[in-house]
């Protein structure tokens, strides 16, 4: 019974499913003569796959097939050990020396969804040590499976491939093409054996494939200019480009990445003719120098783009700040003069993408005006305080032109007199818009327009 036991642990089976019977197992296996000889010692022959697997869950009708299942897997396990051993000498073997890991991980799956004609040899239960099954696979059967998934895909495969070694197809249909191979390569566990009938290597196909998109990526040019590359925070850019194969091929329909300076990324097409022309608005690129990066987009075929050379083309613009006027109005009252100073700092730190100078004909003028209201004093109460409500406009203009106009919302407080509520109420008027994204956002919003 060691035996068995030691198999089952070393071949990776659900010891979940066993666990709970083993030490009655263990046990009876010294008392019980009714245990079948396949659990002491485990079955071995050279023309057949073997699998054992026992459940105990105390339900005898989910026992009998989780055992069943368990020996299945079992099966399989063992299958997929000599599969994978022959993958690592072929691997070895071969002009590259590599298959992508990928393959080994899906020959477990592979292999059991490919287990047909499992025989039964033999099931056996007690109420003890719970249900167990012991089945086995030929051999030469197997092999035949084997065969016939090997032809079926090696069909598929190189029949997908033969336009592309014809050179009937323009570069984007045969990264496609090669895209589909290699999927179709990679999903099962026998595509590595596949044999290139079509691209003349001489090789495995896998190979052949991954070195076709080598060749057709590290090719490829991407020509880049950006129009103009200086350009003024809200103006537009316009970005042109085209796609250039290296083999001369029309490069029409080609997917591309393009990369913003935030990370930001979105698809862009070249026509017909391999080029392609976008638009992007500089205020969602930020202000000073900024690089745009394109390179082909490999995902739309699903080809990974590591790995392979990819092309990487990069250009860069300059994005100037706004230049503006920014001016005070105090004109409602001469008890804000002496905030000033404190609404400068305000609009310093809302960190607006502008430029604060003199007038000029292209620049804007940013005003901020005061609004007081003073409220009537309640005479009648000794010592009442006098109460004023600030608030403020701010208005943009270009020229004559009337960009947008900001309100901010009033402010009561009160004082010993109105000078004194005027300014106690400015401060909290500028403390307040200071925590608000809002004002900046919708400033933000009105100079890039």
């Amino acid at each position: 019974m060691t035996l068995i036991w030691d198999h089952l642990i070393n071949k990776g089976i659900r010891i979940s499913l066993i666990v709970a019977a083993a030490s009655g197992l263990l046990f009876s296996c010294a008392s019980n003569s009714g245990t079948p000889e396949w659990l002491s010692s485990y079955p071995s022959d050279s023309a057949f796959y073997v699998g054992i697997g026992g459940s105990n869950t105390g339900n005898m009708a989910d026992d009998r097939e989780k055992a069943t299942a368990s020996a299945r897997a079992d099966l399989a396990a063992q299958i997929s050990t000599q599969v994978k051993s022959e993958l690592d000498i072929a691997s070895s073997a071969s002009s590259e020396g590599d298959f992508s890991e990928s393959v080994k991980q899906t020959i477990t799956e592979s292999v059991e969804q490919n287990l047909q004609s499992v025989e039964t040899v033999d099931t056996w239960f007690s109420p003890e040590q719970g249900a167990w099954a012991y089945v086995r696979l030929s051999k030469a059967v197997w092999a035949a499976i084997v065969k016939r998934e090997v032809t079926d895909l090696t069909l598929r495969a190189n029949t997908t491939l033969q336009p592309v070694a014809a050179g009937t197809m323009t570069e984007t249909e045969e990264m496609a093409a090669l895209g589909r191979a290699r999927l179709a390569l990679q999903a099962s566990a026998w595509g590595p054996r596949v044999k290139d009938e079509v691209l003349s290597t001489g090789g495995f196909l896998m190979e052949a494939v991954d070195r076709a998109i080598s060749e057709r990526v590290a090719g490829l040019e991407i020509v880049l200019a950006v129009e103009p590359a200086l350009v003024e925070y809200g103006d537009e850019v316009q970005v042109r480009g085209s796609v250039v194969s290296g083999s001369g091929r029309t490069t029409g329909s080609y997917p591309l990445l393009m990369f913003t300076p935030d990370g930001e990324s979105f698809l862009v097409t070249s026509n017909s003719a391999g080029n392609f022309r976008i638009t992007l608005q500089s205020a969602d690129l930020g202000l000073n120098s900024q690089s745009l990066v394109v390179t082909p987009d490999l995902n739309t075929w699903e080809i990974p783009a590591k790995g392979f050379p990819v092309t990487e083309t990069k250009t860069d613009l300059f994005v100037a700040p706004i230049p503006v006027t920014f001016t005070v109005n105090s004109d409602v009252t001469e008890d804000l003069i002496n905030q000033n100073g404190a609404v400068n700092d305000w609009f310093s730190d809302l960190n607006l993408p502008v430029t604060v100078g003199t007038d000029s004909a292209n620049s804007i003028n940013i005003e901020f005006a005061w609004t007081v209201f003073d409220y009537p004093r309640y005479e009648k109460l000794p010592n009442a305080p006098y109460i004023a409500g600030v608030g403020a406009i701010i208005t943009l203009r270009r020229g004559d032109t009337v960009i947008s106009v900001h309100d901010l919302e009033e402010i009561k407080d009160g004082g010993l007199d109105f000078f004194q509520a005027h300014n106690r109420a400015a401060d909290f008027l500028l403390a307040g818009t200071y925590q608000s994204l809002e004002i900046a956002e919708s400033l933000l919003e009105s100079l890039a327009k």
